[in-house]
């Protein structure tokens, strides 16, 4: 891997790590410092993985047969760790869904949750990674830039009115978002969220030689979108809505970032095994999590800590642990022969 990737597979850790963060409860009694961390720092987590598969699926896309082998792959991983994660999505279902199972309610839960929302709380970016790598490709073969960003921007502002609900006063308006967030959730999915992060992503892959003459409107871009976080953030901190997936800041910031860390060279090195430690922790830290969960569910700053801890080093010890048993399969196996 060239080292101007390297930097990648960093700011990939990071972002896992800011994941488990916000699936972790609190860390801190302060609520501004609580809030700047999971509503503000971590939130940059999602949207960065949308744009990092995207961008490396478009880059790849060019070789025959790379979209289907890719799809392939990532159903397979999807519905293996969707399987994984049952047991504890019955569980979360149970303590809070007030409804009468029988066979087919559990069938049509199973449906919908590997359709829609996975099996458990950080699952659902499976299918909305695959449908909207769909959805923005298809517009991409047919329109140009301008249109495709218009237009999913203005699906991810009509989204946006999960996080700023308490703006909104029209009782008709009101009336249709209380009908879809009680069939649909949440507006956090593969048609409102992710298509304007994947089609950054896209163009992001399209441009990338042409990334180096513009590095400092990046940079430019990245101050900016830091200001812009500030006046956001203050803005959702004393008007919370209903969620807080939606912060604009997150477009211009993501963009000029990866555009940054795409274009980036340095002396630094080796640092592949971060993508697999990412990789594992990102599936599996609410395994963990939730085992611990069972037994201490209060939420206080120090079982946050600790539910952090077992988020991101159960995973790597398992990687790690892996990793011994093959190499010491394969040394018997070099001896043997």
């Amino acid at each position: 891997m060239d080292n101007k990737n390297q930097k990648l597979f960093i700011a990939q850790f990071i972002a896992t790590i800011c994941v488990v963060v916000i699936h972790c409860g609190t860390i801190t009694n302060h609520p501004i410092v609580h809030f700047f961390l999971k509503s503000m720092v971590c939130r940059i987590a999602v949207p960065f993985f949308f744009v990092n598969n995207a961008y490396f699926f478009r880059i790849n896309s060019k070789r025959e047969g790379y979209s289907k082998m890719w799809l392939r792959r990532i159903v397979r991983l999807y519905t293996i760790v969707f399987l994984l994660y049952i047991p504890f999505g019955v569980q979360l279902l149970q303590d809070t869904v007030d409804i009468q199972w029988n066979l087919w309610s559990i069938l049509l839960a199973l449906v919908v949750s590997f359709l829609y929302t996975g099996s458990f709380y950080h699952l659902w970016y499976f299918p909305a990674l695959i449908s909207s790598l769909a959805i923005v490709k298809y517009m991409f073969q047919r329109f140009r830039y301008k249109w495709v960003f218009l237009v999913c921007f203005l699906f991810f502002s009509v989204g946006s009115l999960e996080t700023y609900s308490l703006f909104i006063s029209n009782p008709m308006v009101i009336s249709v978002m209380e009908k879809y967030f009680n069939i649909f959730f949440t507006t956090r999915n593969g048609l409102f969220f992710s298509p304007l992060f994947i089609s950054i992503g896209f163009v992001l892959a399209d441009n990338v030689h042409n990334l180096e003459k513009h590095r400092k409107l990046l940079i430019y871009g990245l101050v900016a979108a830091c200001f812009l976080g500030g006046v956001e953030g203050i803005i959702t901190f004393y008007n919370q809505g209903i969620d807080k997936n939606f912060m604009y800041f997150t477009i211009p910031f993501i963009f000029s970032l990866y555009g940054l860390l795409v274009i980036s060279k340095s002396k630094i090195k080796s640092f592949e095994n971060l993508n697999s430690y990412s990789k594992n922790i990102f599936l599996f830290h609410m395994i963990p999590i939730q085992i611990f969960n069972m037994r201490h569910g209060e939420i206080t700053p120090i079982n946050g800590l600790f539910r952090l801890m077992l988020g991101v080093f159960v995973p790597i010890s398992i990687v790690l642990f892996y990793n011994k048993i093959v190499k010491q399969i394969s040394i018997f196996y070099k001896i043997k022969m």
